[in-house]
C-alpha cells in the first residue's frame, strides 16, 4: 500500500499544473455499497462515469479506511470495478470512503479543502515540497488539511466482547477451562440482558 502511495504522490505531483478544472469530458467515478452499513462485511465498488470518453484520468483510486486500516484500489479506466470489502464489524464503526481523482481535482470524491480558491494550487504544492505525497490516498487520520471523507456509518453490532462465538473462536485461553467458562458467563450476561 506504501508502494502504491508513493507512486500516486508522484503522479499527484507530476500533474500539480492541472489543479484546476477538468477538461470538458469528465470522467470522474461513481462508488456503490453492497450491502450498505451493515455489520458483516461490506464492499466498495468504483467505476468510471464514461469508459467510452476522451479524458481519461488513468491514476484515480478508491480509498476506503476502516477500524484505523486504509485500503486503497486503483480505478480501471476501461469501466470495470476497483473492489475492496471491509467487515466484519463486532461494534458500531464509521467507515470512510472517498474517490483521489488521479491528477484532476474535478474527480476528486468528495473534494478538497479549498478547491477552487485562488491560493489552492500553491497551497497544495508548498504542503506537497513539506510532507510529500503520500497524503493523497491517505487514511482519515492523516492531518494534511486537505482530504476529506465520505462516511458510512455502521450501527447496532454485537458488543464489544464478539458475543459467544469469541469465546469459543480463541477469545479465551481454551486450554484454560475456568478462562472459558468465565468468558461464556459474561458474554452471556451481555446477550440476554443478565439473565443466568
Amino acid at each position: 500500500m506504501k508502494r502504491t502511495a508513493a507512486v500516486l504522490g508522484a503522479g499527484a505531483l507530476a500533474f500539480a499544473a492541472s489543479w484546476g478544472p477538468a477538461l470538458a469530458s469528465h470522467n470522474g467515478a461513481v462508488v456503490t455499497t453492497a450491502p450498505a452499513g451493515e455489520c458483516g462485511e461490506t464492499t466498495f465498488e468504483a467505476t468510471i462515469n464514461d469508459p467510452a470518453g476522451t479524458h481519461k484520468s488513468n491514476n484515480m483510486v478508491l480509498v476506503v479506511s476502516a477500524e484505523g486500516n486504509t485500503q486503497t484500489a486503483p480505478i480501471p479506466v476501461d469501466g470495470s470495478a476497483a473492489s475492496i470489502t471491509v467487515g466484519p464489524f463486532t461494534s458500531d464503526t464509521t467507515i470512510s470512503y472517498r474517490v483521489f481523482g488521479g491528477g484532476e481535482r474535478d474527480y476528486d470524491d468528495p473534494s478538497w479543502n479549498g478547491y477552487g480558491t485562488a491560493t489552492f494550487g500553491a497551497d497544495i504544492g508548498a504542503y506537497g515540497n513539506e510532507n510529500g505525497y503520500d497524503w493523497v490516498v491517505s487514511g482519515p487520520e492523516d492531518p494534511n488539511p486537505f482530504t476529506t471523507f465520505n462516511t458510512l456509518d455502521v450501527e447496532g453490532c454485537p458488543g464489544v466482547g464478539g458475543g459467544i462465538e469469541a469465546c469459543l473462536g480463541g477469545g479465551a485461553d481454551l486450554l484454560n477451562l475456568d478462562a472459558v467458562l468465565g468468558c461464556l458467563e459474561a458474554e452471556l450476561m451481555l446477550d440476554f440482558g443478565g439473565l443466568s
